[in-house]
């Protein structure tokens, strides 16, 4: 990356960075550069700066998590519409904690616990949890392999969905800084969330919704994994792609 492809606005965002690290400082410029090596570099802008809003919270993120993506956020706003969780929320592949921190902000009354296979993710999550001052249990599991879900009705996945044969295609941000477990979704792209919805079937769960966010590509794969299950909804996100998969069971 050549720094005149980095535009103003990001530059600016740097300098501010180095501002916050040591202030009127002498080492000011020196900061500065250091940072705009590693934008040079293509490390993620949000991954220098170190936190994030996401919602209505602010979010702690390094290499340990996926960069939470505006689809998520349109994510939480479509569970609001359409869903209606009495009693407890699980957060599968819950990554930073997004999902999870959201949840209990809008609904405190609520148990809610986020699952990842990945302890660097919930060591960040758990970091992410304190910094919002949210009541949150983080569980590592492989899926569900580990968690009861007696008492949940919702259930929210974002699961690795990219096919393994494309990830080597994914811009350098992504590829050489993102954890690949939070990206790599098998042969298919759908192998994770299969999986998932598999082990949902495999246990006696009444009255749960799942919410899912898809590849766009494969939203008529993923309908044909829920063919058994009750008020399957498709919906679009503000880009006007196939997104996001409710359902009932």
């Amino acid at each position: 990356m050549n720094i005149r492809n980095i535009p103003e606005h990001e530059l600016a965002r740097l300098r501010e960075k180095a501002k916050e690290i040591n202030g009127a400082s002498s080492s000011n410029e020196q900061d500065y550069s250091t940072l705009l090596t590693r934008r040079l570099n293509h490390e993620p802008l949000q991954y220098i700066e170190e936190y994030v809003p996401f919602y209505t919270i602010q979010l702690k993120v390094d290499q340990r998590c996926l960069i939470p993506r505006p689809e998520t956020e349109y994510l939480i706003e479509l569970i609001k519409e359409n869903t209606n969780p009495l009693k407890s929320i699980l957060d599968i592949g819950t990554g930073s904690g997004c999902i999870a921190l959201m949840m209990k902000a809008l609904y405190p009354n609520i148990e809610v616990t986020g699952v990842d296979i990945s302890e660097e993710a919930l060591s960040i999550a758990i970091e992410n949890a304190q910094l919002n001052s949210l009541a949150v249990n983080f569980l590592q599991s492989d899926l569900l392999e580990n968690i009861k879900t007696e008492n949940v009705d919702l259930i929210i996945a974002n699961l690795p969905y990219i096919p393994e044969n494309t990830l080597e295609s994914l811009d350098k941000e992504v590829i050489d800084y993102e954890p690949l477990i939070a990206l790599n979704g098998g042969v298919d792209g759908l192998e994770i969330i299969s999986r998932l919805i598999n082990q949902i079937e495999d246990r006696d769960i009444s009255d749960l919704t799942l919410c899912l966010e898809i590849d766009s590509t494969k939203s008529s794969q993923t309908l044909d994994l829920l063919s058994d299950w009750k008020d399957v909804k498709l919906f679009k996100d503000l880009a006007e792609k196939d997104r996001y998969v409710f359902a009932t069971k």
